[in-house]
């Protein structure tokens, strides 16, 4: 215990002696004893000394001990203050506790064991209020910690009361984001919430806390997002984060700690991605019909071209007049590269490349191919050669059509870009086994005018070109036959590569995944093909074009076929009322009544003619993928322009044909 600073106040000079003698006797160290006559020396005295306790007679000079005690109390209100009277009353000692005093003693009962006790009971309530004042600071400097943290927080800190709609605590961030000044702030929660929740979200906000108030575990976390109302009218959006922080003697949550960030900035840019997605969208809807019309509007009159210029030549045309047809030919098939080029990186664009998996024999598939560029070759006496190992097996599975179109547009870019007297080789190897299928590597090489370093990184891009403007008009080329190269051997899970320097030519590497197929090469080969003939069947034909009327005509006579052409979708609806027929063609595209009205019209008006495969004839490459068209259910599609070939095929997988020796040349 530290020694015992000690004030005494008393008038009696016996009585004071006294005193002083029974503390001293006290168990407990006395470091120093002032003694006081009269309330203000004892006042004076305690402005520039301060003692551990008093010992305060009753009656004083000119006032008494309780004006003394209520003075003492508000100068020191901690310090200990013994009360001490000549008289055992009671009511005395009665108002001296009341107005702070630690004890109460006649003077007549004061000893030193009876001091020892207030000594020690003293000392005890001096550590209790020295630990108290220490908590009180350490709480203060806390609560200041947290205050500070908060304020600098630029989140929303609160704490308020879900139950009676109070707050607890904030730390003012709401006001400053939603635009409030401090004399504008209403801390009234049952007024002020309304006033800033978003109308839109006040049954939202109200289930919320419901949810909290009933459902929610003691640590669980529950986020929120919320529409706040500015100062200015406008939205501001904030998430919430809020936990249980207080219950009710039910169990319920009253009290939840949260915080909250503004996310409105986020909210903007997420309705203006959604609003790019829509304009985007819309964008791709616009491009699609703007495409499928182009598509309708050029491959109609293409196909009168193509077919009437196939028919012309395998009429025994000879000579000059036969040239001129190639050159016409050659003219329209370059067309139709041109425009197939744009319509199939649209489809990529679009989502609506498709993919076939079939087994195929890869020899002759490429074999076919290289014999068509064999004669481009010759003609610029190019040394043109093909390649395929030993280890290649014969039957694989993937799709032959985009393989034959990769091909086409690295070896037609290789055979343009030669120079006579060149070469162009092309190469076949397995990469890798896997065991069901297979890497193949394909190289085209050629010693053209090559690539320059800088321009192999873009030659890949869509509407790109490696060579200068001069390069371009001596070759031409859309720019996109490269770029939907790429695209597609990336749809087939395969890669495409270019090594080049510019007058040294340049080496396309194709990597393509194949599966293996069940079928043997001899297998493949056994059975000889037959022709088809429609003789005895009865095709009913839609086509407004005249010119494409005609060339249906000359088609289904050189098959015998019985036929009746139509020039709409209500003339075929006339038709089948008068008559039955084994096939359709029908064009999507016609006045008066389109393909897809009349196809309708016969699902649902002609029920004995259901089973009647119906295959459109459409100029839209779209269009066996758009969904109005997709629902009618046609039992197939051929895309004009047509080759006979395709069209008689398409024809003969709808209908059970008659093989016929005389018609071996058909298609």
């Amino acid at each position: 215990m530290t020694p015992l600073s000690i004030l005494l106040v008393e008038d009696d000079d016996i009585d004071a002696m006294k005193l002083d003698r029974a503390i001293r006797k006290a168990q407990v160290e006395i470091a120093e004893i002032k003694l006081c006559k009269y309330a203000e020396e004892a006042l004076t005295t305690l402005d520039s000394w301060t003692p551990g306790c008093i010992f305060l007679d009753y009656q004083l000079p000119k006032t008494n001990g309780l004006e003394l005690l209520k003075k003492l109390k508000k100068t020191a209100p901690h310090l200990p203050v013994i009360i001490l009277t000549s008289h055992g009353d009671e009511r005395i000692a009665v108002e001296m506790m009341k107005a702070g005093a630690m004890d109460y003693f006649p003077k007549a009962e004061i000893t030193p064991e009876k001091l020892t006790k207030v000594f020690h009971t003293m000392n005890q309530m001096l550590e209790v209020e020295k630990g108290r004042e220490e908590a009180e600071h350490e709480l203060a400097e806390k609560e200041e910690f947290i205050n500070k943290i908060a304020l600098l927080s630029p989140n929303i800190i609160y704490v308020i009361d879900i139950e009676k709609w109070t707050n607890i605590f904030h730390n003012k961030q709401i006001w400053k984001i939603l635009g409030y000044s401090k004399d504008e702030v209403n801390t009234d929660y049952k007024e002020g919430l309304p006033r800033i929740v978003n109308d839109q979200d006040l049954l939202t906000f109200r289930r919320h806390y419901h949810y909290m108030r009933q459902w929610v575990k003691d640590g669980e976390v529950i986020e929120k997002e919320f529409r706040l109302k500015h100062r200015d009218g406008s939205e501001v959006w904030i998430i919430t984060r809020e936990v249980p922080f207080k219950r009710n003697e039910r169990g319920q949550v009253q009290e939840v700690l949260g915080t909250a960030i503004d996310i409105t900035a986020r909210k903007i840019a997420e309705k203006e991605l959604i609003q790019a997605k829509k304009d985007a969208e819309e964008a791709t809807r616009i491009k699609s019909d703007f495409l499928s019309t182009m598509s309708h509007e050029i491959r109609t009159p293409m196909n009168a071209i193509i077919g009437f210029t196939d028919l012309l030549l395998s009429s025994g045309f000879t000579g000059q007049e036969h040239q001129y047809l190639n050159t016409i030919k050659y003219s329209a098939d370059n067309l139709m590269v041109i425009l197939n080029d744009i319509l199939d990186f649209s489809k990529i664009e679009a989502g609506k490349f498709g993919l076939e998996n079939f087994e195929f024999d890869l020899r002759e598939k490429l074999g076919y191919l290289m014999k068509t560029f064999e004669i481009r070759a010759r003609e610029k006496t190019i040394d043109f050669t093909f390649h395929v190992d030993s280890e290649v097996p014969h039957i694989v599975m993937g799709d032959a059509y985009r393989l034959n179109q990769i091909m086409v547009n690295l070896i037609g870019n290789a055979l343009k870009f030669t120079e006579e007297g060149g070469f162009v080789r092309v190469s076949v190897h397995l990469q890798k086994d896997h065991g069901n299928n297979l890497d193949l590597k394909i190289d085209v090489a050629d010693s053209g005018i090559g690539i320059s370093e800088d321009k192999l990184n873009m030659i890949f891009d869509s509407f790109s070109q490696a060579h200068n403007n001069s390069a371009t008009r001596n070759f031409g080329g859309t720019g996109l036959g490269l770029s939907i190269t790429r695209k597609i051997t990336e749809l087939m899970n395969g890669s495409v590569s270019a090594k080049s320097k510019l007058g040294e030519g340049t080496i396309f590497t194709v990597v393509l995944n194949f599966g293996k197929g069940s079928t043997s090469y001899e297998e493949e080969k056994t059975g000889t093909p037959v022709a088809l003939s429609l003789k005895g069947y009865r095709i009913l034909a839609a086509e407004d074009i005249l010119a494409n009327q005609i060339l249906l005509k000359h088609l289904l006579n050189k098959w015998n076929a019985e036929f009746v052409i139509c020039n709409n979708g209500k003339e075929v609806l006339s038709a089948l009322e008068n008559g039955d027929f084994d096939l359709i063609l029908m064009d999507i595209q016609m006045p008066v009544m389109d393909g897809v009205t009349a196809m309708k019209k016969i699902r649902s008006s002609f029920p004995r003619h259901h089973k009647v495969p119906v295959i459109a004839l459409t100029a839209d490459t779209f269009a066996e993928r758009t969904p109005e068209i997709a629902a009618c259910n046609f039992s197939g599609f051929v895309t004009k322009p047509f080759k006979a070939e395709e069209l008689i095929r398409v024809i003969g997988q709808h209908l059970q044909v008659k093989t016929s020796a005389e018609h071996a040349g058909i298609g």
